[in-house]
């Protein structure tokens, strides 16, 4: 494919939040009477648009009241507890892999500019990225509109563009514009729920770069 260029999801990607995303999710679900879920049960359920992972939660549709609620607590606790969180094992030896490989390499992410442009500073990983892009909107909607948006910023090629992410949303997204995608068994979803989107699935992220390089 020659020149490639890697387009990292974060959240659950490169950054290692699952625990703190089931906490928050709890903590925002305990006022309603329902939960606590464990990992298997938020991977049983993880969906986009979030709301519809609500809805699935509690067994019916939330109300607008509700998740304006949901979505606001969930992000309270959430960027509350964020900071004690860190990358991937890997992520580091991913990003220097590309780096050596000689391609470029960006950040799309579903969380809010603000933050993810603070959360990637703070963890020293800011100038590995051509662009750090983030949410400028409303939070809890799918991705692909926002990765047509990065792609176009960028000016690359989306055929010799390859996303990285953890769930069916990231290959939905990368399809939307005809890139290339492989995704992690790493975050949100089962290893099932990842292989029937007909994706190729790694296992770590360094082996994402090496099936990367194979497209």
């Amino acid at each position: 494919m020659g020149q490639v260029h890697i387009v990292w999801d974060w959240n659950g990607t490169l950054f290692d939040d699952l625990p703190v995303v089931i906490l928050a999710a709890n903590a925002s679900m305990a006022r309603f009477g329902v939960g606590p879920i464990d990992e298997d049960g938020y991977r049983d359920h993880f969906t986009r648009p979030v709301r519809a992972f609500y809805d699935s939660l509690f067994g019916r549709l939330v109300s607008d009241v509700e998740w304006e609620d949901l979505n606001d607590r969930f992000h309270d606790e959430y960027f509350a507890l964020a900071d004690t969180v860190s990358l991937m094992s890997d992520a580091l030896d991913a990003l220097s892999a590309v780096e050596d490989n000689g391609w470029g390499q960006s950040l799309l992410s579903m969380s809010p500019q603000g933050w993810l442009e603070q959360i990637v500073g703070a963890l020293g990983v800011a100038g590995r990225f051509t662009l750090v892009d983030g949410l400028r909107g409303e939070t809890g909607g799918l991705k692909a509109q926002h990765m047509e948006e990065h792609l176009q910023t960028l000016g690359v090629d989306p055929a010799r563009t390859v996303v990285v992410g953890d769930t069916p949303d990231d290959a939905v997204a990368a399809r939307h514009v005809d890139a290339h995608v492989v995704l992690y068994d790493g975050g949100s979803h089962h290893l099932s729920h990842l292989e029937v989107t007909g994706a190729p699935v790694a296992h770590s992220l360094l082996e994402a770069v090496e099936i990367a390089a194979s497209f």
